[in-house]
């Protein structure tokens, strides 16, 4: 162990700035590989230490404990590495390609979890066959294509004991929101194979960059999410909420849709977060809208009938002239945009063909003017 200490010592000691960077490139890869064939070390002496008992010397309940202790380990992580120790021995085609440094710690414990999953279900000489088979596999593939090729392994040597694994993984499905502090949302969740396939398939096609783009990849998604969302809504298919297909509320008062200053900012239903009159003034460009009078103390005395600012007339109308996004180089299909008036109806503007055109959700994001420095450098 000097030696080993000393070596280290002696690279901690190295001035990279003197060095080639493609010689340090070299180095680290080497050193990523020893440092596997030094874990394959470690856990072969774990081995003797958990078969000895000698953990149990300074009063360590278990090997576990010994190694979480002593090896600054969280619990879960010290667990898995004595019983991955434990598996090694049993498992010697695995280990031998771990000391060589053929495959890496990841891959060896997903080889030695199926296996040991498997055992009691094979004959001895077909497990043997299947060790083979899966380091051969763990050689010439990373951890993530090798976890594939141990779930196959796994249908095939227990399809019942599969399907009870996915009906676990389903149970486990869960979707969250909670608000923070700043107005936003936060969103957690788990879903299972079926369920994430399904809604990655939905939100791909709508999360593709646009020319010059400088969205992030999560941006886009999320994007792509409230456009789901938005088009579910727009389709009217939802079941009934409160006698009603559900909908966006959005509540705004005259004068801030008028930009009158010290007009008050507008409110979104299932949202405690105001929203900016500009904004408003954006969904309010193709929505149905009511009227509430309400009297100084805001209690309403009279509501007017809901009337849609762009009737389904009119929007199959400019659908046809239009036939995508009005924007300069833009060419996203009617499914994706609004009804977009050049001057705001708030504003007098007629709800005709003359005044309303196609605009897509970026570019209607940036007609309204308070809005384009920040949609300008992507939503």
């Amino acid at each position: 162990m000097g030696s080993l200490q000393s070596a280290i010592d002696e690279l901690a000691a190295e001035d990279l700035t003197r060095v080639p960077v493609v010689r340090i490139a070299d180095d680290a890869l080497d050193q990523f590989r020893e440092s596997e064939r030094l874990q394959a070390q470690a856990l072969r002496r774990l081995a003797v230490v958990d078969e000895a008992g000698v953990w149990a010397d300074d009063g360590s309940l278990s090997s576990k404990a010994w190694l979480r202790r002593h090896g600054r380990m969280t619990a879960g992580a010290a667990s898995e590495r004595v019983r991955i120790a434990r598996r090694l021995g049993d498992q010697p085609r695995t280990r031998g390609a771990f000391e060589a440094g053929d495959i890496g710690y990841e891959h060896v414990r997903q080889v030695t979890r199926v296996l040991a999953d498997s055992r009691e279900r094979l004959e001895p000489e077909k497990w043997d066959e299947a060790e083979a088979m899966l380091v051969d596999v763990a050689r010439d593939h990373d951890p993530g294509s090798l976890r594939q090729v141990c779930e196959h392994f796994r249908h095939v040597v227990d399809a019942d004991g599969f399907q009870q694994s996915e009906a676990e993984r389903y149970d486990r499905r869960r979707f969250d929101m909670s608000p923070i502090l700043d107005g936003m949302e936060t969103i957690d969740g788990l879903l299972d194979a079926e369920g994430s396939a399904m809604v990655k398939s939905a939100l791909d096609p709508l999360a593709k960059p646009r020319p010059n783009d400088t969205r992030t990849p999560s941006q886009r998604r999320a994007d792509a999410l409230v456009e789901l969302a938005r088009r579910a809504l727009d389709r009217g298919d939802l079941p009934m909420s409160g006698g009603e297909r559900p909908h966006l509320n959005l509540t705004v008062d005259l004068v801030t849709l008028e930009r009158r200053a010290g007009a008050p900012a507008a409110e979104l239903g299932r949202s405690d977060q105001p929203i900016s009159g500009e904004t408003a003034r954006r969904l309010a460009c193709d929505a149905r809208v009511s009227r509430i009078i309400t009297d100084g103390a805001s209690q309403p005395i009279d509501v007017g009938r809901a009337t849609r600012s762009i009737p389904p007339a009119l929007r199959r109308a400019i659908t046809a002239r239009d036939k995508h996004c009005t924007a300069p180089g833009c060419d996203r299909p009617p499914e994706w945009c609004d009804g977009h008036h050049d001057i705001h109806w708030i504003d007098g503007g007629e709800t005709s063909t003359a005044n309303v055109r196609l605009l897509c959700r970026h570019h209607h994001h940036l007609e309204h003017p308070e809005l384009k420095d920040e949609w300008a450098r992507g939503p």
